[in-house]
């Protein structure tokens, strides 16, 4: 039986697609094991589905399933949480790799509950820490600098791997055909297709819809691009302001995924679906309100990303401190339309070939 490898990702949709590339790669060297949340476990058994899935509701579910690991074993995880790697050591894995818990590990250090948290987590790592190591690889981002997939990519190097980027990074089912048929007729009139969702998971990560519909309104028609305008339960969508804009709806994430294959190119807010978007090779743009792109800018489209700086609590970890969301206001139509402008920079306003 091969090595086998825990893998410890109880974040959200967005999180589970930045950590695929080194899952794909996992799931050939060890038999892998992955612990997430119960939203997160379906899209993993679908994208990954070599690795074997666990839901864990709460961090007590994690501790009462963990397996009996050996020291020919490994456990990892990609984010600086004193509970995971307390849960990596009780698995019994002999090799146990994350970054640890300080500053310059942890997003949003500079706010202060964030440093509360980091202070707590520091406080019991080391008290933990008196009855033997929980980490056997202590990990730390780059001094200038990394992104979220970056730590991924630094845990399979230290396992010896390089993670698979190539795309796409989850097996994609072909779009429904009214989508196809959408794309078809697009592009015979010359046109590329821009899928655009406007959704997201908290209010501080989406752009006001007026403002999508001003760009429907006017920069789409006068660039000769369709948009392919995604609907999913529960988000919010803008309307169809041209013949050549038309709404899908996209029920679950591996339809999006198909949808999302289909085009030229995508607009998102920073949400899970810039980063599905970016996963099948899109370039997209990206919205960014409270998060920030030096950490979680879509893979190989952090050019693309739209952030600004005007609130000087940005990254606030969705916790705004400010009368309304400064970070989305800020964020002009015009610096949106210029990232739009650079998504296809070698033909830009030409028809597609």
């Amino acid at each position: 039986m091969n090595p086998r490898l825990l893998v410890i990702e109880r974040h959200h949709l967005g999180d589970a697609v930045i950590a695929l590339p080194f899952l794909r790669v996992a799931c050939v060297h060890r038999e892998t094991h992955v612990f997430c949340k119960p939203g997160v476990a379906a899209f993993l058994a679908a994208a990954a589905p070599q690795a074997r899935i666990t839901a864990c509701p709460e961090w007590r579910d994690v501790f009462r399933q963990l397996p009996r690991l050996g020291a020919e074993d490994a456990a990892v995880c990609a984010w600086p949480d004193t509970r995971a790697h307390l849960a990596m050591r009780q698995s019994g894995a002999g090799t146990r790799i994350g970054p640890r818990v300080a500053a310059g590990n942890f997003y949003g250090a500079a706010q202060p509950w964030r440093r509360r948290r980091l202070l707590l987590g520091r406080l019991a790592g080391r008290l933990l820490g008196l009855t033997g190591s929980l980490l056997t690889r202590p990990l730390d981002r780059a001094p200038q600098g990394q992104t979220h997939g970056q730590n991924w990519t630094q845990i399979a190097r230290a396992l010896g791997w390089e993670p698979d980027f190539s795309f796409p990074w989850l097996p994609v089912s072909p779009a429904p055909q009214p989508f196809q048929a959408f794309v078809t007729s697009c592009r015979t009139a010359g046109k590329r297709v821009v899928a655009v969702h406007a959704g997201g998971r908290l209010a501080t990560k989406r752009w006001p819809i007026e403002n999508f519909e001003t760009l429907l309104g006017k920069f789409f028609p006068q660039n000769r691009m369709a948009v392919a305008l995604i609907a999913a339960p529960g988000e919010p969508c803008p309307r169809p302001r041209a013949d050549d804009q038309r709404v899908f709806e996209s029920p679950d994430p591996i339809g999006l995924a198909a949808i999302f294959a289909g085009a030229d190119g995508a607009l998102c807010n920073d949400s899970f679906a810039a980063h599905l978007a970016a996963a099948v090779g899109l370039p997209t743009v990206t919205i960014f309100g409270s998060g920030d792109p030096a950490w979680f800018a879509p893979f190989a489209n952090a050019h693309l990303a739209v952030a600004t700086d005007a609130c000087p609590h940005r990254p606030c970890v969705d916790r705004c401190v400010q009368p309304s969301f400064l970070c989305l206001e800020s964020v002009s139509i015009r610096l949106v339309e210029e990232k739009l402008s650079a998504m296809f920079p070698h033909a830009f306003g030409k028809s597609p070939t």
